[in-house]
């Protein structure tokens, strides 16, 4: 089931739903990017933390610029500003760690805090002659509703997967987003087989990533998860979200509305009174992930943090601050006529002991094996 193409890549949808005890990612090398300095240019910080005034001035002014290797191998040949440059700045928190986005005109600057210490994870520079977005290349986030029942005790990382859907960038302005059919029958970390949503049940979050690592082959870096009430009200934190649904669904009406907390939880579960049922409701929930990135492009890169600082408290994720700042990007420098979204519908069965499944059958993998580019 296709998805309808829309304006911006989910990749902040993929932000959007939940987090919590992230596996500690690998630091990644640290360089030093440094222009020649010029007494002439000026750099207006505003009130922003001396620390990240700090970094603003060095990049535009010249000298040392702590930077992650791609971005000071972009920087590397910069020449210093010769004129007056006016640098704002949107702070917030990702998974225990600050983030900051520093806006210059038409320059962007991502940046992570550790140690009192700022470092510029991405951006794009174009007053400094870099042409192209410094965000990384191709990969894939996998964002999961939990089914907990909150009336049943059941907790949020322990309960059957209620939505998987794989977010993908290509690295090159593109992407697409992967429905999962929660029936899939597929091999179990410990061994067996099981549908493929059973898996949080069984592990926990990063053994549902790594089911849907291994079922697909894609390389999926890390997840973010929510359940029914933090998904509510992050939409409600928010003020809503806006989707282009293709058909009715409850009282969401077909074409754009605009959706508060409880209305878009409906739209994302309901499948009783759809003609494709699971199948319908997982190309659903992609339409709910694109709304989110549509909001995020509207808002402007500032407007990055606010969304993410808006979710981290509603999520569980092991995608570090980095890593959620530069994917989150992406809905900024995406081509929509690159961006897509499908829903495989394999063949259905019975297992062995009685339950309802679908087959992992050859069609099924072509579609994953398209994704691994990161675009559909």
């Amino acid at each position: 089931m296709k998805l309808t193409r829309l304006a911006a890549l989910p990749l902040v949808s993929l932000l959007v739903l939940t987090g919590c005890a992230p596996k500690e990612q690998p630091a990644r090398p640290l360089t030093s990017a440094t222009a020649t300095p010029t007494p002439t240019s000026s750099v207006e910080t505003g009130d922003m933390p001396a620390a990240l005034a700090k970094l603003a001035t060095a990049l535009y002014e010249g000298g040392e610029l702590k930077a992650n290797k791609r971005t000071a191998s972009a920087l590397a040949d910069r020449k210093p500003v010769d004129t007056t440059i006016t640098v704002k700045a949107s702070t917030g928190k990702w998974n225990k760690q600050k983030m900051a986005v520093l806006t210059s005109d038409k320059d962007v600057t991502l940046a992570v805090e550790k140690g009192g210490t700022w470092t510029a994870v991405g951006g794009w520079w174009p007053s400094l002659g870099v042409k192209k977005p410094v965000l990384g290349g191709k990969r894939h986030v996998l964002v999961i509703g939990s089914d907990a029942q909150k009336s049943k005790g059941e907790k949020v990382r322990e309960a059957r997967a209620d939505a998987l859907q794989v977010v993908g960038v290509d690295g090159k302005g593109g992407g697409g987003i992967l429905g999962i059919p929660r029936d899939l029958w597929v091999n179990m970390p410990g061994g067996g087989q099981a549908k493929i949503n059973a898996a949080m049940m069984q592990g926990g979050p990063k053994a549902q990533q790594k089911v849907v690592t291994d079922a697909t082959g894609l390389k999926v870096e890390g997840y973010i998860l929510t359940g029914f009430k933090g998904f509510e009200n992050l939409v409600d934190d928010i003020g809503g979200v806006t989707v282009d649904a293709p058909v009715p669904v409850l009282d969401v009406k077909a074409g754009k509305s605009k959706l508060d907390g409880e209305t878009a939880l409906d739209f994302a579960r309901e499948r009783k009174t759809l003609p494709g049922g699971d199948f319908d409701r997982s190309a659903h929930q992609g339409v709910l992930l694109l709304g989110f990135a549509a909001l995020a492009k509207m808002n402007g890169p500032a407007g990055l943090v606010d969304l993410l600082s808006a979710a981290d408290p509603l999520v569980e994720t092991n995608l570090t601050a980095e890593q959620a700042l530069t994917l989150g990007a992406w809905a900024y420098k995406t081509d929509p006529r690159k961006v897509g979204g499908e829903v495989p519908e394999p063949p259905f069965g019975y297992s062995s002991d009685g339950q309802f499944m679908l087959h992992l059958d050859t069609p099924t993998r072509k579609i994953f094996d398209s994704f691994a580019d990161g675009n559909l």
